[in-house]
């Protein structure tokens, strides 16, 4: 059980029954116990009253003035019994009719015999010496009525009992519920995280996980500092490289490498070679990637914004560059990632392209895109090559042939897919983007 609620209503329903039931216990218990001690005391009083009532003569025989006593010693079985003993002589009482009165022992304790009728005597023994002769009285009441009633009382107090401990159940767990409702505050903050729509946790929650929501913001700070600092150094290095790149560009243009071509076709290989690694791994470095939480992406405005550009620089051919997307569609990703990842989709659709380039998001979990274009497209063989770094399959067009590279970097460092079909609707080579939903997994590379 994981649930800090589902073990709280728990722990409480569990020691709420067991304090029920204990209490109902005592209860009970205590009832019984002080009917029967008032039956005893009652037993003793009645006890007294027949010795007051018995006399020894001169000749030593017992006598009993029945007129003092209860009328309800006469009625036959009516629970109420007594027994007179002095040596050999016994008298009792007339409501026992035909029947012999229960064996006993001879206790100071209260005891349960069986009774005629099946009646349960509660019976009291009590000795006395009176006028010089030893004397027993044994005075007994039948318990059958009052443990009715008792049974009775026990059982609307079970049910009322019962009641209450499920409505104090119930109140417990509506109180357990409001105490942890700023955890869940915290939850939603997490989801809401998760998705970019916050940059950090509320940190108006209760005392005990306070320390741990500010050092999670804290940590959240840190890891934005990190990336921000790291963008500005490879911005730094950039700049630091691109100085050494010119001047090596400029030598390559000299007489002396001039009168050495095969020298200055090699200088000139390497001087690309070495501009592609910068590219690249400065942009790889950049990515921010699922490592970063608080980002978000809106595509239909960026995207539109990206195409926007595209169909400025390539405006002297006329293309077409569709968008599909809705207009609430949000991703969980850094805004320069996928503005690199689809700026380079679209600017290689829109150099093959002919007429048209059309890039489609679909309403589904993550982010799922499609760019595609009318140009002459890519034979099946050759596809597993393209995003190849500095593969270029089409010496004709510019560029560097890093860009699906680039792209396979980013789609890798989302933990997504990357597919290079050909294009149902323009018939020229369509790509297909995966990005899963951002589950905050750190990514190494």
């Amino acid at each position: 059980m994981r649930s800090l609620l589902a073990r709280l209503s728990l722990g409480l329903g569990l020691s709420l029954i067991v304090l029920f039931a204990l209490q109902w216990w005592v209860v009970n218990t205590a009832a019984r116990s002080l009917a029967e001690s008032y039956v005893v005391s009652r037993l003793e009083h009645d006890a007294e009253s027949f010795l007051a009532n018995i006399d020894f003569p001169a000749d030593g025989v017992m006598k009993f003035d029945a007129n003092h006593y209860n009328p309800i010693y006469y009625v036959p079985f009516s629970g109420h019994y007594f027994l007179l003993q002095s040596a050999e002589q016994l008298q009792r009482s007339r409501s026992l009719w035909d029947q012999e009165f229960p064996a006993y022992v001879v206790t100071d304790e209260p005891q349960y015999l069986a009774g005629p009728e099946s009646q349960r005597l509660l019976v009291i023994v009590r000795e006395y010496y009176k006028q010089g002769n030893a004397l027993r009285i044994v005075v007994a009441e039948d318990m059958t009525p009052l443990q009715h009633q008792l049974d009775q009382f026990e059982q609307y107090y079970a049910l009322i009992s019962l009641v209450v401990m499920i409505l104090v159940i119930l109140l417990q767990a509506g109180i357990a519920k409001r105490s942890l409702r700023p955890l869940g505050f915290v939850i939603d903050d997490m989801k809401r995280l998760e998705v970019g729509e916050v940059a950090e946790l509320r940190e108006d929650v209760p005392d005990e996980v306070q320390p741990l929501v500010k050092e999670f913001n804290h940590l959240l700070q840190l890891m934005r500092q990190r990336l921000e600092r790291s963008r500005s150094a490879l911005g730094n290095l950039a700049h630091a490289l691109k100085t050494p790149l010119t001047v090596m560009m400029q030598l390559e243009e000299t007489d002396v490498l001039k009168q050495q071509p095969q020298l200055q076709g090699q200088l000139k290989d390497q001087t690309i070679q070495i501009r592609q690694i910068i590219d690249r791994q400065l942009k790889r470095a950049r990515l921010a990637g699922v490592s970063t939480p608080g980002l978000s992406f809106d595509a239909a405005k960026e995207l539109e914004g990206l195409a926007q550009v595209l169909r400025q620089i390539y405006a002297d051919r006329g293309l077409q560059i569709e968008l599909d997307i809705s207009a609430d569609k949000f991703f969980a990703g850094d805004r320069e990632d996928m503005m690199e990842l689809f700026g380079n989709l679209l600017d290689n659709a829109c150099k093959w392209a002919n007429q048209c380039v059309l890039l489609t998001v679909y309403d589904k979990p993550g982010l799922v895109v499609s760019v595609e274009d009318d140009g002459p497209g890519c034979a099946p063989e050759l596809r597993q090559q393209l995003d190849q770094r500095g593969q270029r399959l089409d010496e004709s067009t510019a560029g560097h042939g890093l860009g699906l590279a680039i792209v396979r970097d980013i789609v890798e460092h989302y933990q997504g897919s990357l597919v290079f079909t050909e294009s149902d609707a323009l018939g020229g080579f369509r790509v297909d983007v995966v990005l899963p939903v951002n589950r905050l997994l750190n990514q190494s590379g």
